[in-house]
């Protein structure tokens, strides 16, 4: 895997256009993690978590049609695995996004003090698809393909062997705004296979943002519009966003 330092905006932007010169046009996301040390991992795979993964999901499936209408139908895996990812669940699928700022605001938004350097891992989706059996294409998230990747979160169930210990790159098709401002896509993980074991050189990237030039980027992205209240488009984060403009 390919490790590039940037230090700016422009930096990072030249590194992906020499990705695009080298391998061609095709879909980039991007993913930002406040440290450049953690693994690709979805948080249902940490810890003891991983063990209990049905009873989660089972648990949020009851609760929230207790307390709201319309929910998906209950076979629905898609729906409700991206409902249990906007609302902070512990799932097998990682967040990915299609542009490089938005990963640079997660990436730097709660840790500009922290001591440590972050990161922007980059992912050519298509190629994972390629390598892991599911030919060149991404798939939006409610295809069979994906729901069978999705339907042992929620019941312990046999699958196709072709399905079993897979990763697979999918677009989101949720009506939700949040993922609609923020470009999001995922990576469902139906294996405890590393995303970096699975790809090559050709596929995963990382970019290293030092400690030093956390601040310098992440203002960079603030003067580029890349606000709070952009990621998270309700009344309550356009007031924080109101309340820390005219505290600066």
């Amino acid at each position: 895997m390919l490790e590039f330092e940037i230090n700016s905006i422009d930096g990072m932007v030249n590194h992906i256009k020499e990705l695009i010169d080298k391998y061609g046009e095709q879909p980039i996301w991007f993913r930002g993690q406040e440290n450049s040390k953690w693994s690709l991992m979805p948080s249902i795979q940490r810890g003891s978590l991983r063990l209990k993964e049905n009873y989660i999901t089972n648990d949020f499936y009851i609760y929230v049609n207790q307390i709201e209408d319309n929910m998906p139908d209950n076979n629905n895996y898609a729906a409700w695995m991206s409902l249990m990812q906007h609302y902070g669940l512990p799932t097998r699928i990682l967040d990915w996004t299609s542009s490089p700022l938005i990963a640079c605001y997660f990436a730097l938004e709660k840790n500009i003090e922290k001591q440590n350097d972050s990161c922007i891992w980059v992912l050519m989706p298509q190629r994972v698809n390629e390598k892991e059996g599911f030919g060149g294409y991404v798939y939006p998230m409610d295809v069979y393909t994906v729901q069978q990747m999705l339907i042992t979160a929620f019941k312990k169930t046999e699958i196709e062997e072709k399905f079993q210990d897979k990763i697979i790159a999918c677009h989101s098709v949720e009506k939700n705004l949040r993922m609609y401002s923020q470009q999001s896509s995922f990576t469902v993980h139906n294996s405890e296979r590393r995303l970096e074991a699975v790809c090559d050189e050709k596929t995963l990237f990382k970019f290293v943002i030092p400690y030093a030039y956390k601040r310098q980027i992440y203002e960079s992205i603030r003067i580029l519009g890349i606000s709070t209240h952009f990621i998270y488009p309700d009344m309550e984060h356009v007031s924080k966003d109101i309340v820390n403009k005219y505290n600066e």
